[in-house]
């Protein structure tokens, strides 16, 4: 099998030039063109020359300039004529469309879309990335015909995120005849829609850390910052000192620069010019006398006139003459999106980031967890074999259930325990919402119908979850954490979701033991105990909670203050008192 690489090229809606500026492949990027980037992904994955699907409306020199930059491209006006490009094509070959319109932001991970291609050729392949937003979430609001609203769907994204922003790549069986027939369409979306419409079957692969969309000014701005700050990261660069690519600089010795900055072949810097990064001047580009460019990429052969101030854009040409004061200020929708495919500079990760345990108490937390279920495994063989037995003589079904939930980042595993009710018994719980009883996404109810008797007496012992030290002992779960929920009760708080699902869950917790207000259904002590675990997560604090878990009977009984576990960090409480709940009522 061969890949024939294909490369489309369009012109950006804010482009307002007619030379080398206006193609998207010729932008600069970092410390190269656009083309020149892809032409290097592409190396180690294809021997075959490119073949570049000019913008409409090229001009006739447009052929010249991509041959520059890449000696063995093949250049093609229309997509009409994509037929006579491949005189070498067979049947078993197979092409690689590339859009760059579509930048992924961490590793383009061809490689990987190959190898699935070569395991799948009857199948089209489909590089996708999907729609981002500010902490990994969306919302959608419902509403009925007469325009009330009638609920609010919040998406994660690994979970439920169905929205595709676009296409980078497509990988197409040459026999399926697309290609060397005529490609009609310059959008891998409407391509993807047509193999449907032809009965080729395809599968979208997702796109590890998203992509950017060059069709947007603000996207080309974060994917020129983000290589900037990348090529001077990697060669250590002076943020005084421009990093010059190629030869013919001119530069006048009263230019200031500030920050990383990426100077093409060719580039004339005039007198008390300044330059502000992270910046890149493309090839050919002329920054007058008393110009001021800042955060900005300059397009090839572009002019910034003397004394105009270019900040936050991508300039082409001479630039909009209206646009030759300072550029007027972001709107608060365009920073958000900034924000949202921006990487974070390491002041910013540091204050967003959840506190981090230390290297010796995580290491000490997981020694201490295998320990003590290894142990306890062994030591609780013949009781864990006893109800085992009780549960198979009671109800038909499997000894164990095994209930999906969301793990440390977010990883689900299957949280294992003595089944305690009827076969199918989650498939009723629906049934059972009118007397669910609970504030929060979590579900509860008195008397549950669908518990054994054997159940009964399991969770009243508190001996149900005993499985749970398999989950423990292979590194799923530990001893002490938030508790292990399902992702339909993670979803709800955003801040929290995140907190919880930055460390390990836990058989027991600080919730379990210091919930004090079950009556009133307590999903806001839930919230609150979580938080405290994470922020102030320690191994001494895993040993109190431990402690608390054996005084409280496991919370079922009485509880401990929260003082109690963090004295100083929380107000006091009063001290450990019997759960005004009588311990019937709540084992069952």
């Amino acid at each position: 099998m061969s890949l024939w690489p294909v490369l489309l090229d369009s012109r950006p809606a804010y482009a307002s030039t007619e030379g080398r500026g206006a193609s998207l492949l010729l932008a600069p990027m970092g410390t190269t063109s656009l083309l020149e980037h892809l032409v290097g992904l592409l190396a180690p994955t294809t021997m075959n020359a490119p073949v570049v699907l000019a913008y409409p409306d090229a001009p006739q020199e447009y052929a010249e300039w991509i041959q520059t930059q890449c000696p063995d491209a093949r250049v093609i006006s229309g997509p009409a004529n994509l037929h006579d490009a491949f005189p070498r094509f067979e049947l078993s070959d197979a092409f690689l469309v590339l859009d760059p319109r579509s930048l992924p932001v961490g590793d383009f991970q061809l490689a990987a879309l190959t190898m699935a291609y070569a395991s799948e050729p009857r199948v089209a392949l489909h590089f996708v990335t999907f729609e981002a937003a500010i902490g990994g979430t969306k919302e959608k609001v419902s509403l009925d015909p007469t325009g009330q609203v009638r609920g609010i769907q919040r998406h994660y994204g690994h979970a439920t995120w169905p929205f595709i922003a676009g296409i980078t790549a497509s990988i197409i069986p040459g026999a399926c005849g697309m290609l060397t027939e005529g490609l009609s369409s310059r959008s891998l979306a409407n391509l993807r829609q047509m193999l449907s419409g032809r009965g080729v079957p395809s599968r979208d692969v997702p796109i590890e850390g998203g992509a950017l969309n060059l069709a947007e000014e603000r996207d080309m701005l974060s994917a020129n910052e983000i290589a900037t700050l990348k090529v001077a990261r990697q060669l250590g660069a002076d943020m005084t000192t421009p990093i010059m690519v190629g030869a013919g600089h001119l530069v006048h010795p009263s230019a200031r620069f500030v920050g990383p900055i990426v100077l093409h072949a060719n580039v004339h810097i005039e007198e008390h010019a300044t330059v502000l990064g992270p910046a890149i001047i493309g090839p050919g580009a002329r920054i007058a006398a008393k110009a001021v460019v800042a955060h900005a990429t300059v397009a090839p052969d572009s002019i910034v006139p003397a004394g105009c101030v270019v900040r936050d854009r991508v300039w082409f040409g001479e630039g909009n003459p209206a646009a030759r004061t300072e550029s007027p200020t972001l709107t608060y929708g365009e920073r958000l999106a900034r924000l949202a495919i921006e990487p974070p500079t390491h002041q910013e990760s540091q204050s967003r980031e959840l506190p981090t345990p230390s290297a010796f108490a995580q290491r000490a937390k997981r020694v201490f967890d295998a320990t003590a279920a290894a142990v306890s495994l062994t030591l609780l063989a013949p009781l864990l074999a006893l109800i085992a037995v009780a549960v198979w003589l009671e109800s038909k079904g499997p000894i164990f259930f095994g209930d999906k939930r969301e793990g440390q980042g977010g990883r689900s595993f299957r949280c294992w325990k003595f089944r305690t009710m009827f076969t199918g018994a989650d498939r009723a719980q629906r049934q059972l919402n009118g007397i669910d009883h609970t504030d929060g996404p979590h579900f509860k109810v008195d008397r549950d119908p669908r518990v054994t008797r054997v159940g009964r007496v399991l969770r009243a012992l508190n001996v149900d979850e005993l499985p749970q030290l398999f989950n423990v002992l292979v590194g799923e779960m530990s001893l002490v954490g938030p508790r292990p929920s399902p992702f339909r009760e993670n979803q709800v708080c955003v801040p929290w979701r995140a907190a919880r699902l930055s460390v390990t869950p836990g058989i027991t917790g600080f919730w379990q033991v210091c919930r004090h207000e079950r009556a009133a259904g307590d999903f806001h002590q839930w919230i609150e105990y979580d938080l405290l675990y994470v922020q102030y997560f320690s191994f001494w604090l895993d040993l109190k909670i431990l402690a608390a878990t054996l005084l409280t009977l496991g919370g079922k009984a009485t509880h401990v203050p929260a003082s109690w576990l963090l004295p100083g960090r929380v107000p006091s409480g009063n001290r450990l008192r019997p759960n005004p709940r009588p311990i019937d009522d709540i084992a069952a």
